[in-house]
């Protein structure tokens, strides 16, 4: 979708991925969280961004979306993709918006605060590209961890790599300190709008495909990502074990 109407620019649309076939969790969206689906649970917090124009989710399951519909919020059906920002393109097509939220379908316990910062900041800087969150590592041995993301960012704050290996090296004698030096990358992103249509239309590259990270691609076709660092990382549900944890904490924060 082109947008005519230059006040399109400062509309804000926030999507949330959700698919039926989670490898480590076939069915997670649905799983139950005090009584509701657990995508439904991450649609009610997005409803406490406050800078959200529009709060979607993006689905490839009838069952998904039908759930998120029963619970009086939107939910639009894709085509099926290879990543969740694939299918935020599709849906982005579709909506007038100059900033898009990708985020998380399993994360109900994130801070909507954080998700505005994001927001602010590519409101308060044309020139930045995409934004994400990360935070300080809590010892040494998750930063060693090649399942916890590793970024380095410039004195601007902005990204200069993300790695599955504990960056960044070390020298001798110094290994002890070497985990402060990096943040623990949370999956959560605000893209300007021409930004994630480039991003889109590029090939896969090289660094992207030996470490894995969709966001590499974005740092080698030069592309501003500007990191805010935050407290903690939400907990999310990858697992039924990850399940059970959050369960914990819903009814701590919620009584039920």
């Amino acid at each position: 979708m082109t947008m005519d109407n230059p006040q399109a620019e400062n509309r804000v649309l926030v999507v949330i991925p959700a698919r039926f076939g989670s490898t480590r969790f076939p069915g997670k969206a649905l799983a139950d969280l005090g009584g509701s689906p657990l995508i439904v649970r991450v649609m009610e917090m997005a409803q406490g961004i406050e800078l959200a124009d529009e709060v979607v989710a993006a689905t490839d399951d009838i069952r998904i979306q039908e759930a998120v519909r029963a619970a009086g919020f939107a939910c639009e059906m894709t085509a099926d993709h290879p990543t969740g920002t694939d299918r935020i393109g599709e849906v982005a097509d579709r909506h007038a918006a100059g900033i898009i939220l990708n985020l998380q379908g399993d994360e109900p316990l994130l801070d909507p605060g954080e998700v505005d910062r994001l927001i602010r900041t590519l409101q308060a800087d044309p020139g930045i590209d995409l934004a994400t969150c990360a935070h300080p590592f809590a010892d040494e041995a998750s930063w060693k961890d090649p399942n916890q993301v590793k970024v380095i960012r410039d004195a601007r704050g902005q990204a200069l790599y993300f790695s599955r290996a504990p960056i960044p090296g070390t020298f001798p004698g110094r290994e002890s300190a070497a985990f402060r030096g990096a943040l623990r990358h949370v999956g959560i992103y605000a893209f300007r709008r021409r930004a994630l249509q480039q991003f889109l239309q590029m090939d896969r590259t090289p660094l992207e495909m030996t470490e894995g990270l969709e966001q590499l691609r974005a740092l080698e076709n030069g592309m501003r990502i500007q990191v805010l660092e935050i407290v903690a990382a939400p907990v999310g549900v990858d697992t039924p074990s990850d399940l059970e944890k959050v369960r914990k904490l819903w009814r701590q924060q919620t009584g039920s």
